[in-house]
C-alpha cells in the first residue's frame, strides 16, 4: 500500500514536469509574436525561466526511476551483481537522505523569502517564493522515488548511450 502511494506520488510529480514542458512553448511563441509586433512582454522571460527550473526539479523522480541519473558503474560492475545490488542500496539511501535534507532546507528558505516578501526585482516582479517552491517539491519527489526503490529493493538498470 505504501509503495502504491509512493508510486502514485512519483508519477504525479513526473506528470507535472511533463505538463510544464508541454506548455512551455506557448508563452515563448506568444513572446515571439508580440516582439515582432513591437509589443514585447514583461513576463515571458521570467515565467519561462521559472517553468524550466520547475520542470528540471520535478523531473528528478522520473530520472531516478528510469536510471537516467549519472552513475559510476565500472568498478561496481567489475565486482559482480551482489556488490552492485548493495552499491545500489547505499546509493539510493544516500540519495534519499540528500533529498530529505534538500527538501527541509529549501522549504525553510522558501518560507523565509515568503515572510520577507522578496520579489524578483525584474519588470515582472514576481514573489520569489512561488518559483522557489519547485526546489523543495523537487527534493520531495526525489525522496519519494528513492524511498520507493528502497522499500521495493529494486533498482533501475543503467541506460546506455
Amino acid at each position: 500500500m505504501i509503495s502504491r502511494f509512493l508510486d502514485t506520488a512519483a508519477r504525479g510529480f513526473t506528470l507535472v514536469s511533463a505538463a510544464i514542458i508541454a506548455i512551455l512553448p506557448i508563452p515563448v511563441a506568444y513572446d515571439a509574436v508580440s516582439r515582432s509586433l513591437r509589443h514585447p512582454s514583461t513576463w515571458v522571460f521570467d515565467v519561462s525561466l521559472y517553468l524550466m527550473i520547475a520542470a528540471a526539479f520535478l523531473g528528478n523522480a522520473y530520472a531516478l526511476r528510469s536510471g537516467s541519473h549519472f552513475r559510476m558503474m565500472m568498478v561496481v560492475d567489475a565486482a559482480g551483481p551482489r556488490v552492485r545490488h548493495w552499491a545500489d542500496r547505499l546509493t539510493f539511501l544516500v540519495t534519499f537522505l540528500f533529498a530529505i535534507a534538500m527538501t527541509w532546507l529549501s522549504a525553510r528558505y522558501v518560507a523565509e523569502n515568503y515572510q520577507a516578501g522578496f520579489t524578483s526585482g525584474t519588470l515582472f516582479d514576481a514573489p520569489l517564493w512561488i518559483p522557489q517552491l519547485a526546489i523543495p517539491l523537487g527534493g520531495l519527489s526525489l525522496a519519494v522515488e528513492a524511498l520507493r526503490r528502497l522499500i521495493l529493493d529494486e533498482y533501475p538498470t543503467v541506460l546506455e548511450g
